[in-house]
């Protein structure tokens, strides 16, 4: 789809829907915060509204007064759903405004388009509002959701999407589209591609503001230190890493980006993501503790992350990890 990068998966069953004119009239789209899901929403409403996409066709032109009402925010026929700046979660008075809009005829479109792009932002209570809109779309409505994980959203909403999940993207990909579309240079893309764990739109947002990547930066080169650290030092440090779930969750995400990096210096892989001295700390770690255990490790963290979902203690589950972390040591009987 034009202006999505990476998301191969996803968007072909976009396309799919689009080209054999069998769209649904509710999808979700699901993935990392920064993963590309908003995008892939904005161009999915752009190909459904377009005023020249012709029968079997799967994109949008890019080119007709439609598709550039789309991108310039004003298209009549299309509705963005967000919570208000400096407010956490999505009003009730919104959803409803919404669904008085989409029981409306479009105005310049065949269809009417709405896209929720947070839906972690809106509370059970407030979501039940789309359920009228669920059971009995308008003719012509279609729904776009998106969320980091589907477990965000209420079964009853769930059960009425096609979920679409959309997975990281490759750092190639992610370099090409920094140097291509954003003008950055070789050097700082590899650098924001080591830090971005395959997600487009966390590169993005730091290359603008860069005191975002330096931020990272330095939590990175925290969590690599750890492993180097005597037991009680990283219990404290992980306390301190999961004060609550969302930090947790970024500690996590962390946490597996440099122990990917260990993994494949453990089985003596010529390329790593990271730079500097956590890439040095990767370069050490790995070969000392060997393939098995940097792999059972990552995927522990895999399933830590995991657990989150479901509301594990996001402390316990940070000092669990650091209990059980490999380090040169021989490991624990």
């Amino acid at each position: 789809m034009r202006g999505v990068f990476g998301a191969e998966r996803a968007c072909a069953l976009v396309e799919r829907a689009l080209a054999s004119g069998e769209t649904r009239h509710a999808y979700l789209f699901t993935g990392p915060e920064g993963v590309g899901k908003s995008t892939l929403a904005l161009a999915f409403a752009r190909a459904l509204l377009c005023q020249r996409r012709l029968p079997g066709e799967s994109d949008a032109c890019g080119e007709c007064l439609s598709c550039r009402k789309v991108t310039s925010g004003n298209h009549p026929d299309l509705l963005v759903i967000e919570a208000e700046k400096g407010k956490r979660w999505i009003k009730i008075e919104a959803l409803r405004a919404a669904e008085h809009l989409l029981a409306l005829a479009p105005s310049e479109s065949e269809r009417r388009v709405a896209i929720i792009p947070e839906m972690g932002r809106v509370q059970p209570a407030t979501a039940n509002t789309l359920l009228k809109t669920l059971e009995e779309p308008p003719p012509g409505v279609v729904l776009i959701l998106a969320a980091n994980e589907a477990s965000e959203v209420l079964p009853t909403i769930l059960s009425r999407c096609q979920v679409i999940p959309i997975s990281p993207t490759a750092p190639e990909v992610i370099a090409r589209a920094l140097r291509e579309r954003w003008g950055v240079e070789q050097a700082e893309a590899e650098r924001l591609v080591g830090l971005a764990n395959g997600r487009l739109g966390w590169a993005v947002r730091a290359h603008e503001r860069p005191e975002e990547a330096q931020a990272r930066e330095e939590a990175l080169a925290h969590i690599a230190v750890m492993a180097g650290r005597p037991l009680d030092e990283r219990m404290r440090a992980a306390a301190a890493l999961g004060s609550d779930n969302a930090s947790a969750r970024v500690a996590l995400d962390l946490w597996s980006l440099w122990w990917r990096d260990v993994t494949l210096a453990a089985n003596g892989a010529p390329r790593l993501l990271t730079f500097g001295e956590p890439r040095r700390a990767a370069l050490r770690l790995g070969p000392a503790i060997g393939p098995e255990r940097a792999r059972l490790f990552l995927e522990r963290l895999l399933a830590a992350q995991a657990t989150l979902d479901v509301n594990a203690n996001p402390r316990l589950t940070l000092e669990s990890l650091a209990l059980d972390l490999p380090t040169a040591r021989p490991a624990r009987a």
